[in-house]
Parts: structure tokens; sequence; C-alpha cells
């Protein structure tokens, strides 16, 4: 019910693994100034923090963002077709060569790999030495672990042992 009434207006009703909800949380993201200024305070951040060198930058999970709009040719992806994202690829098999890329921005996108490790050593094969893997994850703090437990479609346990799931 408090789920139901705190939900966007837009998203009401619609299944939360249905792609059209990545869709409808990216037009709510636009609309909402407050919304678009978290996220391009994060985008500019990870601009800052890239590497110089050759090479090009991937954005894991693509999703609802607009990194794209931050980073030039950046490369966008999903882990199925959206018209924004450029490649539809899984995290844990990088259709990229060795060493090609100069680095791989993940915003909310880490807890979702169910194979973390498996993910890391495929980042580490694509990036080349110099490069980077950027990630911005959920904070966990009191108010955070009560809205994640209570109200958030996924599980939530910080005292997990494990990073695969």
């Amino acid at each position: 019910m408090l789920r139901q009434l705190l939900s966007h207006p837009l998203a009401r009703g619609v299944d939360i693994d249905d792609p059209r909800t990545t869709a409808l949380r990216r037009d709510i993201i636009q609309e909402k100034a407050f919304l678009r200024r978290v996220y391009e305070e994060w985008y500019n951040w990870v601009r800052n923090c890239l590497p110089q060198c050759g090479g090009s930058v991937l954005e894991l999970g693509s999703g609802a963002g607009f990194l794209d709009q931050t980073i030039p040719d950046l490369i966008t992806s999903e882990i199925c077709f959206y018209p924004w994202v450029k490649t539809v690829s899984d995290a844990c098999a990088l259709p990229f060569k060795n060493g090609t890329l100069r680095a791989i921005v993940l915003v909310d996108v880490l807890h979702h790999v169910a194979q973390a490790r498996l993910f890391f050593a495929e980042a580490a094969r694509a990036v080349h030495p110099g490069g980077v893997l950027l990630m911005i994850e959920p904070w966990v703090s009191r108010w955070s672990s009560f809205v994640y437990s209570r109200l958030h479609h996924e599980q939530f346990d910080p005292r997990t042992e494990s990073w695969e799931f």
C-alpha cells in the first residue's frame, strides 16, 4: 500500500520488471529537476575522473540514464534493447577485445550483477592498463536500510557474506 502511494503516477500499475518501466524512469528523471541535477552531478564527477588515455568508455546498465549527454562517444549498454542504447551485452561477457576500453562506468548497477567476481575479472580483461572502473552504488545508511528493506522491490541484506546471488 505504501509503495503504491509513494510511486510516481506514471509508474503506478506497471510491472517493475517490464522493460517499459525503464523508459518511464527515463521520462521521470528528465522531468524532475532535482533528480536530474543529482544525476548531472554524478555524471560530471564521472567525466572528471576518466583517464585521458585512448580507448572507449563503456557504460554498463545505461538504463534510464543519460550519461551519454555528458561523455561524448560513450558506449551505452543494457541487457535488453532500448532505442537509446548502443549495445546489448552481459556484464560477465563483454563484447570487447582485451585491453581496448579506457573505462567502464556503472551507476547504480553492480548490485544487480549476479556474478560480481566474474564481472570484475571481465572488466580487468577489457580495460587497458591505466584505465579505470568507476562505480556509483547506493549508500547504506539507517534511512536507506529502512527504505531498501521495506519499500524496495529487490532483496536487501547488508550482512551478506557473498557478492554472488
